[in-house]
């Protein structure tokens, strides 16, 4: 079975943990990290804004769900707008970007959402409006920030972007996973075989396992486990095919993912 495009789930998004991104003049684009919280290089100038706890975590409920220091480290006064907002999650390379187009402000909002503030600090609180369908929410704290006063130097306005994450775990966790298509990547001694796997449960516990290859020649290999997104499809990587001779194969896969175990066969060629 082929899965379609990702579609973003509401109330089931992750972004990166304390990634900062220093603007001048333009809009920043996606910013790139694992759904396991492993963070990219902050690209980030010294002076700007910072946010903490870099990661807020709760169960899912309606009311407060945390709250985030949000710090002006510059000498003027600062135009600051807070969002909760999804991710897109990259089914190749399991990585997510922040999508900076919508939000989850039917489920988590941030208050004040918006506020001016000279250097210095202020608290956000972060309340949950409704539970999402899924029972779970994973999602980013989105920090805007921009001159309230614009001073362009050499013709350079800067503005200021820092993303933590919001983790709001299911009261009652129900993984679930649907195996689909096997893919063969790459060309040559570079080939690798992968899994397609989307994310039906409401959890981001790590989806990994191994595989078996018979056929021509046989080998076993672990599967490179991966988080992913309730509602999202990720290619779960395999070992190099490199070596193996042409012909068919018959790859029997076992996927796990927190206490649940999933067992499938699928053919491929070389």
């Amino acid at each position: 079975m082929k899965f379609p495009r990702s579609r973003p789930l509401a109330g089931a998004a992750i972004v990166a943990l304390a990634v900062a991104d220093a603007v001048a003049g333009v809009a920043t684009g996606g910013v790139m990290a694992r759904a396991d919280g492993g963070a990219p290089r902050a690209r980030a100038s010294a002076s700007g804004i910072a946010l903490t706890p870099a990661t807020v975590e709760h169960v899912a409920r309606r009311g407060t769900v945390g709250r985030v220091r949000i710090k002006n480290t510059t000498h003027g006064t600062l135009r600051v707008t807070v969002a909760v907002r999804p991710w897109r999650q990259n089914r190749v390379t399991g990585r997510v970007a922040v999508n900076g187009r919508t939000s989850l402000s039917p489920y988590v909002v941030a208050s004040p959402r918006r506020f001016n503030l000279r250097r210095g600090s202020r608290t956000v609180r972060l309340r949950m409006r409704r539970t999402p369908p899924g029972g779970s929410l994973y999602g980013g704290v989105d920090v805007f920030a921009k001159q309230r006063k614009r001073k362009a130097r050499n013709g350079i306005i800067p503005q200021y972007r820092v993303v933590g994450r919001i983790r709001l775990h299911p009261a009652r966790p129900r993984p679930n996973l649907k195996l689909g298509s096997v893919r063969v990547f790459g060309r040559g001694n570079g080939r690798s075989l992968a899994l397609e796997v989307r994310n039906l449960g409401n959890t981001i516990d790590s989806v990994g396992g191994t595989v078996a290859i018979s056929g021509p020649s046989s080998r076993t290999s672990a599967l490179t486990a991966v988080p992913v997104v309730p509602g999202q499809v990720v290619a779960l990587r395999a070992g190099s095919l490199r070596g193996l001779p042409r012909g068919g194969y018959s790859a029997r896969f076992r996927v796990t993912q927190g206490s649940r175990r999933y067992t499938v066969t699928r053919g491929f060629r070389l």
